[in-house]
């Protein structure tokens, strides 16, 4: 009986040590806008250049440019329980962000599938 106990105790352990952390969850933009608003807390982090936000930016986002130095800085200042919301011109920098975000802790990160272009494409909302 005890020998049953340790083995299932020994089974959860490792299963619980070899657990993989959460990964980004990639979303296209009608299911990215509808999560976004449905999100309490929610955070939307647009990486793109500054040149590229003054171009058109989707309403209520915060812009830490991915290619500038201070990038890495700015994310370790950001609340990693929160739900965070990504999104660049295409996805590639989204996707090289969430990864740096996860390898930080943040525990919730988003992806708009195909980027902003992919949202205008939809006819969603974009300020210029």
């Amino acid at each position: 009986m005890m020998k049953n106990y340790l083995l299932l105790l020994f089974a959860v352990f490792i299963l619980s040590a070899c657990s993989k952390k959460e990964e980004s969850t990639l979303l296209a933009p009608q299911a990215f806008q509808q999560r976004l608003q449905e999100t309490p807390n929610a955070v939307l982090l647009d990486v793109r250049t500054l040149e590229e936000v003054e171009a058109g930016r989707i309403k209520g986002e915060i812009n830490f440019d991915f290619k500038s130095a201070e990038f890495d800085l700015l994310i370790k200042g950001l609340d990693k329980t929160k739900p965070y919301f990504v999104y660049c011109a295409s996805g590639v920098r989204s996707a090289k962000a969430a990864d740096k975000m996860e390898s930080e802790g943040f525990e919730h990160v988003y992806l708009l599938e195909g980027g902003i272009k992919a949202w205008e494409e939809e006819g969603l909302p974009v300020q210029k």
